[in-house]
């Protein structure tokens, strides 16, 4: 497919995924917990004195959203504090670490079963990522140890994951 062609057909599947005309490709358990979080570079974050992390979110810069916030006043960007598991989590989605490993920091740190941090720490991600708060690097399936490098993803499996 031409490189032109490439945005309008990542368009067209992501609504055809929205309307649910078309099902979105399985990303198996092992390529998942191989993936790579990372942090949208768009919001800025400081951890205050109780060490929690508090995220300053810019709004969106549509005319529509810009009209309404000029009509109502609402303030340019959003401030969401998170709880000190969401701020392990956070500082751990740099892209250096796997999911996994962050779900076996998440176990460790507070004493939590396998089953316990992963389906919490699915539900977390699969909020920051419909959010645009981080986005997900998953490896190739062909590439060798040596080589692994991380390729973004966009939304998908679990509203967070999808193949390249």
């Amino acid at each position: 497919m031409a490189d032109s062609q490439q945005p309008k057909a990542n368009m067209l599947n992501r609504i055809l995924y929205t309307l649910k005309l078309k099902k979105r490709p399985d990303v198996d358990r092992t390529r998942v917990m191989k993936a790579f979080p990372v942090r949208n570079q768009l919001i800025t974050w400081e951890i205050d004195g109780k060490g929690e992390a508090a995220l300053v979110i810019p709004q969106k810069g549509k005319l529509g959203i810009r009209l309404i916030s000029k009509l109502f006043m609402l303030p340019e960007k959003r401030v969401i504090v998170l709880d000190s598991i969401g701020t392990y989590v956070w500082q751990m989605c740099d892209g250096k670490h796997t999911i996994s490993q962050i779900v076996n920091g998440v176990q460790k740190q507070y004493q939590l079963t396998r089953k316990e941090a992963e389906t919490s720490l699915f539900t977390f991600m699969q909020q920051l990522g419909k959010r645009n708060f981080i986005q997900f690097a998953i490896p190739q399936e062909n590439a060798s140890a040596a080589t692994l490098e991380p390729e973004p993803a966009k939304s998908g499996l679990l509203g967070f994951l999808q193949r390249r």
